[in-house]
């Protein structure tokens, strides 16, 4: 029986879906400054959040942090119109981007602590803004020591097989949240959200793969870094492949892609795959945990586009052709 709860949830995701960025809005974005482009977001769905630090602050800083706060709060309204039975669910896929924020914080470390670290980080999950603020005062190990998640049946510090290595660390973060994921996925009866999850794990390590590939990586080597122990046909493909042009023909026989020149533009295509199919997934099942996560892969991706767009004007170093390229619009 479908739980009351679902059409409120479904409505309520429909409203925020309708309120992402189409290709049009993104055209106008083009042709602003930081200030423009602070002011546009600013009479649409981050009004909010611009109106609240618009005192304070302005140009590319008002919009990075208008976008991390939009997000933040966005993904905590998602659970708690969510029915009891999904909040798990989705609180575990956000997971995902604590992990990311974790490992770039963990490369910030390594790098000298260079940089904003506002720049970089996705505070959407467990990890608020406030608790990785707090991380960042720490030192590496402590950093590592301190990753856990309550929430999970998998004890993170149980798989770290370093405290040192920071790719090690990366890789083993990575294999403990998609079992995360993995197991999440068998609490939902739905052949689509079970494809969705499939096809999130095989997006990563067809990454992972590509990019060993490039380096003329061995096969055995290859598999140490999957995030998964057994890859699907494709990724076995190119991991057998015997250059990386081999294997991303491969990807372009299994996926609809075209060969493009550099491995940057074959993830590019890949991620507009993902999230094309997020989207149609969310429609085919609207009344599920399937629509939302969907919507979820497309805020994040609209957030990822617009700092991506803010940075570029900033710096003027990426012409408009460049830009337009590395967005993903789905």
């Amino acid at each position: 029986m479908l739980s009351r709860d679902y059409p409120y949830m479904y409505a309520r995701v429909s409203a925020k879906k309708a309120k992402l960025l189409d290709e049009r809005d993104y055209q106008n974005l083009w042709k602003m400054q930081p200030n423009g482009i602070a002011r546009n977001l600013g009479e649409k769905d981050y009004k909010k959040d611009i109106d609240s630090l618009g005192s304070e602050h302005e140009g590319v800083e008002l919009v990075e942090l208008a976008l991390m706060r939009n997000l933040s709060r966005t993904m905590r309204d998602l659970v708690e119109i969510s029915p009891e039975s999904l909040q798990p669910v989705i609180e575990g896929y956000l997971r995902r981007y604590d992990i990311i924020s974790i490992k770039r914080l963990l490369r910030w470390k390594k790098g000298g602590e260079d940089g904003n670290i506002h720049s970089f980080l996705v505070p959407v999950g467990d990890y608020d803004l406030e608790r990785l603020e707090e991380l960042a005062e720490k030192d590496f190990e402590e950093i590592v020591e301190s990753i856990n998640f309550p929430e999970s049946n998998i004890d993170y510090q149980e798989v770290l097989t370093s405290q040192s290595d920071i790719r090690k660390i990366e890789r083993d973060l990575d294999r403990a949240y998609y079992k995360d994921l993995k197991d999440i996925k068998g609490t939902v009866s739905s052949i689509w959200f079970d494809e969705f999850i499939d096809r999130e794990i095989e997006y990563e390590n067809l990454k992972i793969a590509l990019r060993l590939k490039k380096h003329c990586i061995k096969e055995d080597k290859i598999r140490e870094w999957l995030i998964t122990e057994q890859p699907t046909k494709v990724v076995e493909k190119v991991i057998k492949a015997e250059s990386i042009e081999q294997a991303v023909e491969e990807v372009s026989q299994h996926i609809d892609i075209d060969n493009g020149e550099t491995l940057e533009e074959i993830e590019h295509q890949l991620e507009i795959y993902r999230l094309n199919k997020a989207m149609k997934t969310a429609h085919v099942e609207p009344l599920s945990a399937t629509s939302i996560l969907g919507y979820i892969v497309a805020k994040i991706v609209e957030v990822k586009n617009l700092r991506m767009l803010i940075r570029a004007k900033e710096t003027g170093i990426q012409n408009e052709e460049t830009i337009k390229k590395k967005l993903v619009i789905a």
